[in-house]
């Protein structure tokens, strides 16, 4: 275990000299490039990539914290996030590659995950262990997403836990941009791109969701408030009906939740990946809600076949 710690500092400090080379060298690209300022800049994600929603001219309410945060409320919240309890297992009982998103901390890479440009020093690693245990687990704490001061205080400024084992942080540009570190379309059943499009275009992830509980409620968030005016669509027939299932803009499949009683829109692929529907909460909204995607002759729900829109 020594030799592996070695060698994986050894390839970490390498892969920083190199980095510091490149970054020095964009440097002066820019100096000499007065326009590449205002070019846009991929994502590095280490999946693949997504395409960044336009930007929009909206004014977007923001779901932040209070001014002056209270560190046991922001703790108590995290506690209840899907960030606090992240462990995984693939279907051979495996996860040292979860681990990368799931509990960074715990991820050892392997060898082909290794640039090229390490293999010139003729060293190899030991392969990782495959399964991390559960009680080993770090899930996905404060400090992935906020650097630390010598006291271990968190600092409030977002950044990226880019190397664990040396606390080493890549800056991030928005909220956004951190969320896609992990939330980045991957080629694996059940992890589908978040497609931030439609009425929402532009809109930053924080913008929705509450960045320490990581929930979104259409009301909560502080854009669509109960309206006094009665809205068609917006009725007791519709009251087991989630948001996205009328006004998903992705032509997700829609259907009804055995669960929860509630219809939903579901996870393209998971059928045809032999894991059956699994819902997924569209991130394209649409404002007119396509009533015809339900309300068809023969639909399997028994419901009516037809509707006419006011």
């Amino acid at each position: 275990m020594n030799k592996r710690l070695i060698l994986l500092n050894l390839f970490i400090i390498l892969n920083l000299g190199l980095a510091s080379c490149q970054a020095d060298s964009e440097a002066t690209a820019v100096i000499d490039d007065t326009q590449s300022a205002s070019q846009s800049i991929p994502i590095e994600t280490g999946r693949a990539p997504i395409k960044p929603a336009e930007t929009s001219n909206t004014e977007i309410p923001v779901t932040s914290e209070p001014s002056t945060p209270d560190p046991l409320a922001i703790q108590s919240a995290w506690q209840s996030s899907s960030h606090a309890d992240t462990f995984v297992l693939d279907a051979s009982g495996q996860n040292n590659s979860c681990a990368r998103c799931h509990a960074p901390i715990n991820w050892m890479p392997a060898m082909e995950d290794l640039p090229e440009s390490c293999f010139a020093c003729k060293f190899e690693l030991e392969p990782p262990p495959a399964t991390i245990s559960e009680a080993d687990w770090t899930n996905v704490p404060c400090k992935i997403c906020h650097k630390v001061d010598k006291k271990e205080n968190i600092l409030p400024e977002v950044a990226w836990l880019e190397i664990a084992p040396l606390g080493e942080y890549a800056s991030v540009a928005t909220p956004s941009e951190l969320c896609l570190k992990c939330h980045a379309a991957v080629d694996l059943p059940l992890h589908p791109a978040i497609e931030v499009a439609g009425a929402h275009t532009g809109y930053e992830c924080t913008q929705c969701h509450s960045p320490h509980d990581t929930q979104a409620s259409c009301d909560t968030a502080g854009c669509h408030k109960q309206s006094t005016t009665p809205i068609p669509g917006h009725d007791a027939d519709h009251q087991a009906v989630s948001c996205v299932a009328c006004h998903d803009g992705g032509d997700l499949e829609v259907g009804l939740n055995q669960e929860t009683a509630q219809w939903v829109t579901f996870a393209p692929g998971a059928a045809d990946a032999g894991i059956g529907s699994f819902p997924f909460t569209s991130h394209n909204v649409i404002r007119d809600a396509p009533c015809e995607r339900c309300h068809f002759p023969d639909n399997p729900w028994g419901l009516t076949g037809s509707v006419e829109k006011p």
